[in-house]
């Protein structure tokens, strides 16, 4: 599938990059080794491509100054990218350093840029655009040099053998050698498979098979805030950590915690993602069974809750994230879907009332199993999506629940439509609440208002399986902390609200990258 002509380009307005021509001064910045890859310098295009806009953005990203990304890019600052060095260079306006292990460093760009993805781009690769496996990690880290591990089964089996629950227990989390070596392959990982992106910039996929695999976008930093990033028609695949934490503590008898989103909005305001695609690809969560086979006390360690994760979210917004639309995108096989807040403490610098908001908006949830979206204190529109989910726990991800009204969470939930195919589903399989008084007590002397402060759900026009149903009166009722919305999304911004009835073809027709 073609891209639809949504802004035509000439070729005096457009120039996009030549990929490995010498004669454009190609060649990256390296560390430990020859260059490889090319500097995505521009070259003129002949004919110019149609190509998507980076105009567009409603909801939330709408508001204020709005989202634009890179939009009017002079030449010299638009780039097609076929590979990861390419794209860093295009981020860092072609001053990153990349070393041989594939870690870089340099100063992100903030100039207006455009960013086009071409094809297949892995960023689990080095800078020989090799891509790297976790003996890799465990060989150039300090894993092997100060602790000894060359190879990743060596690795898991100490590390099982230390942190057994029967053995460790749940009192702290792992401390320790082999702890302290899955963090040095860890740490070495995580430079390479994260990838930063400036303000006012715009990743856009060219055709209908562009694709970033194995690596996580980070859009913000605390010390480097950034502002106006849109990123259309592309697919998202397998953020896969080869180094998951157990964490003994965690929920009190133990999880499996993985490090990467596939996309990371931390200190991001003004954020569109479009028509873009989401999913574990073939290494989904459900392969990974617990490697645990020991029942301690009353847990059983071998159910469901244990098994290895090595993903986490598909696109989560925390910390400062702000302003952020996620519209018309498919998501599919992953467990934790959207995480929105990250902390049930609210902070001045951190999770708090006056950010998180996010709408969500024609998106096709397929296959999910829960955090569709979880909310902690934002203020969260979502309206006209359809979830299809299934309740068979021997499904890939089997369905858990979609709505969660996290700490001062606020969701307000129009015409969404949800199938359970094979079954019945109830209301109850919809929504859950995690809340409490005494953190909202400790929001409101943060600084923040009782009704900042508040739990709240609303919802509309819900329709399961065919038959509407009422979400809000049974939620509410539930637990007295949630109460009913004191914010309006059409107080903030406009949006057309589609009936329920033929939703679902609409929704499948064009959610995805390649639909545009």
């Amino acid at each position: 599938m073609t891209i639809k002509a949504v802004l035509l380009v000439t070729a005096a307005a457009l120039a996009l990059v030549g990929c490995g021509d010498s004669s454009n001064g190609g060649g990256v910045a390296v560390v430990g080794g020859g260059t490889t890859g090319s500097t995505p310098t521009p070259s003129p295009a002949t004919p110019a491509p149609t190509l998507a806009s980076s105009l567009g953005a409603d909801g939330w990203a709408a508001t204020g100054t709005g989202t634009t990304g890179g939009d009017g890019a002079v030449a010299a600052k638009t780039y097609t990218v076929t590979n990861r060095n390419e794209l860093i260079q295009a981020l860092y306006g072609n001053t990153a350093t990349i070393a041989a292990d594939g870690s870089y460093t340099g100063t992100l760009d903030p100039a207006k840029k455009l960013i086009y993805v071409k094809g297949r781009i892995s960023l689990n690769v080095n800078q020989a655009l090799t891509e790297q496996t976790a003996d890799d990690y465990i060989k150039g880290s300090c894993a092997s040099t100060t602790y000894g591990f060359t190879a990743e089964a060596a690795l898991t089996t100490a590390y099982l053998a230390a942190y057994r629950p029967s053995v460790y227990g749940n009192a702290s989390l792992p401390v320790g050698n082999p702890e302290s070596a899955r963090v040095c392959a860890a740490a070495l990982q995580k430079k390479v498979v994260q990838i930063f992106v400036p303000s006012n910039t715009s990743i856009i996929g060219l055709g209908s098979d562009a694709k970033l695999v194995h690596g996580n976008l980070i859009l913000g930093t605390s010390s480097a805030p950034i502002d106006n990033v849109v990123v259309r028609n592309i697919t998202f695949e397998d953020a896969f950590d080869f180094f998951p934490q157990w964490d003994p503590t965690d929920s009190t008898t133990g999880r499996w915690n993985s490090a990467y989103d596939l996309i990371s909005v931390l200190y991001a305001t003004h954020v569109w993602i479009d028509h873009s695609t989401f999913s574990d690809g073939a290494r989904i969560d459900r392969l990974y069974p617990s490697v645990w086979t020991e029942t301690v006390g009353a847990v059983n360690y071998t159910g469901s809750d244990f098994k290895v994760q090595h993903h986490d979210g598909l696109i989560d917004v925390t910390k400062l994230g702000n302003l952020v639309t996620i519209s018309k995108s498919y998501f599919f096989g992953h467990d934790k879907s959207f995480l929105i807040g990250g902390t049930d403490t609210a902070s001045k610098t951190a999770e708090n009332p006056s950010v998180l908001k996010v709408t969500f908006h024609d998106n096709y949830f397929q296959g999910l199993r829960q955090r569709m979206p979880r909310v902690r204190f934002g203020q969260v529109h979502v309206y006209n999506n359809y979830y299809e989910v299934s309740l068979d726990q021997t499904a890939d991800e089997p369905f858990l629940v979609a709505w969660t009204v996290g700490q001062s969470g606020k969701i307000i939930a129009e015409n969404n439509a949800i199938i359970t195919p094979g079954t019945a589903g109830t209301v109850s399989n919809l929504w859950s609440i995690s809340v409490s008084a005494a953190r909202t007590s400790g929001c409101i002397t943060t600084g923040y208002t009782a009704d900042d402060c508040a739990s709240t759900f609303a919802d509309s026009g819900t329709q399961l399986n065919g038959v509407t149903v009422d979400v809000t009166t049974p939620l509410r009722a539930s637990n007295a902390a949630v109460t009913a919305s004191t914010w309006s999304p059409a107080a903030n911004y406009s949006y057309v609200l589609k009936p329920t009835t033929g939703l679902i073809g609409t929704v499948i027709a064009n959610a995805g990258a390649g639909k545009l």
